[in-house]
């Protein structure tokens, strides 16, 4: 079973017919050191009104969370998108 990683996060998530679960970066501005940087575990519906979130200051736990809520959804890579119908499977060579 393929799961989100520290290297593939940012363009992969789970999702199902209805919900999708990826993991995000936020900041909030700290007066006094540099920003604060968390990773957010966000579940969204189809409308991408979010559901739930739950915020990490570790990438490392903010994946295990998304791997063993998500982690038996359909699994879904940006880079490598399943084929579809359309453009690629047209003939070009006439």
């Amino acid at each position: 079973m393929t799961k989100i990683t520290s290297e593939n996060w940012t363009f992969c998530h789970f999702k199902t017919p209805e919900l999708k679960a990826f993991i995000s970066m936020c900041g909030a501005p700290d007066l006094a050191s540099e920003a604060q940087i968390s990773y957010v575990v966000t579940l969204t519906d189809l409308e991408h009104q979010e559901l739930f979130q739950s915020e990490f200051s570790d990438l490392d736990h903010a994946v295990t969370c998304l791997n063993e809520r998500y982690g038996h959804w359909e699994f879904f890579d940006a880079e490598n998108p399943p084929q579809t119908d359309g453009c690629s499977t047209c003939d070009n060579s006439q």
